[in-house]
């Protein structure tokens, strides 16, 4: 309540409550739309995504900011550009539904910005490092060695919680000061314009150190599932096992970015070229096209359909009239109940053997005969 008010009874004239009058706030006053604990998860999700935000600097000393919501999240890089891939749907309404990700220029200023730059399925993404990983992983046992190191120092950073102190002592310290403040407003030692300048700015400074603190408890919070996967993986890699599925955790804690796009070894553009660079410095190129998933309504190769010179009849003819059909070398034949079978490879001489035969044995003569395919 009091969010406006009116300035006075005869214009009614009213305006946005800034603070010139009294708010009242009532809890609990309405039903709520959502529980109480689906708010405070909502929340923490907020918080969490916000905490992970960073600004960073590129090549072009523009400010970018990100967060880290999925696991390519600020780790994939354009090629062409250098800017940062965007995570996207395709056919999201459909059952060819497509996860990809892509440029940023090339999505907000256009293809003209960056014409070479196209959409990467995510799975192929995956697919490449988890072939990435593999070579990695049978290549060279002081490459494992650095990434049990990588691992451990992961395990072992204490940066949040350093903070997360930092935080809480200034704090602290923000409270003694307040309650000095007040104290020389009550002592008149200093004017209403000074104690109402200073207590705006520690009120400030609170509340950002306050926010801060959520986010970093909610950070570590999330890092605990973090680092027990991670050491998961660390027994993982001590047992050497391979890993059978892509692992976000792991991803993160040995990968330092992929570079999406870029020129081949023939020297040709190619938009699906990956390069991955893991935090120990070894660096892998991988085609990211051998890793997309299957097309739904793609078709069957025809030598698979039908294959030359098999036992089965697989039945691949196409319909005449008056019962009149052929079919490759190896199928039978049938002309008004009379059948015959060739094993020729040529696809006229089938034709020929059928017209033959059918003179040979007095049938009708044909008024159409077709083949179902060529050799």
């Amino acid at each position: 309540m009091g969010k406006t008010f009116t300035v006075d009874p005869i214009s009614k004239r009213r305006l946005s409550n800034f603070g010139e009058e009294d708010k009242y706030y009532i809890k609990d006053n309405h039903e709520p739309i959502i529980s109480k604990e689906d708010f405070e998860k909502a929340q923490e999700i907020r918080l969490r995504r916000a905490g992970n935000k960073k600004t960073v600097a590129n090549v072009n000393g523009k400010r970018e900011r990100y967060s880290k919501m999925y696991a390519f999240s600020s780790m994939l890089e354009c090629g062409f550009c250098g800017s940062i891939l965007s995570r996207r749907s395709w056919h999201c309404r459909s059952d060819y539904r497509k996860v990809v990700w892509h440029c940023v220029t090339s999505i907000k200023k256009g293809k003209k910005f960056c014409k070479h730059s196209k959409g990467l399925e995510e799975l192929a993404i995956e697919g490449a490092f988890m072939e990435a990983y593999r070579k990695l992983y049978h290549s060279n046992e002081n490459l494992m060695t650095d990434l049990l190191e990588t691992i451990e120092s992961e395990l072992n950073d204490n940066s949040l919680n350093k903070e997360l102190k930092r935080i809480t002592n200034k704090l602290r310290t923000l409270l003694k000061k307040e309650e000095n403040l007040v104290n020389l407003r009550l002592e008149g030692k200093i004017s209403d314009t000074i104690y109402n300048e200073k207590y705006n700015e520690i009120s400030s400074e609170k509340e950002f150190l306050a926010e801060e603190k959520v986010n970093i408890e909610t950070t570590l919070k999330s890092e605990i599932d973090v680092k027990k996967r991670l050491t998961e993986f660390k027994h993982l890699l001590s047992s050497q096992k391979m890993l059978t599925e892509f692992d976000r955790a792991v991803f993160e804690s040995i990968v330092e970015k992929i570079i999406v796009g870029g020129v081949n070894s023939d020297g040709e553009i190619d938009p699906a070229m990956l390069t991955i660079i893991f935090k120990t410095g070894e660096t892998q190129n991988k085609d990211g096209k051998q890793f997309k998933s299957k097309r739904k309504n793609a078709k069957l190769e025809t030598d698979k359909l039908c294959p030359q010179n098999s036992d089965g009849d697989k039945k691949l003819y196409s319909q005449g009239t008056d019962y009149t059909w052929a079919c490759r070398a190896g199928r039978t034949y049938s002309w008004a109940n009379s059948s015959f079978t060739s094993n020729t490879c040529d696809s006229i001489a089938p034709i020929d053997k059928a017209l033959s035969c059918m003179k040979s044995r007095s049938l009708p003569s044909p008024t159409s005969i077709q083949t179902a395919m060529t050799s």
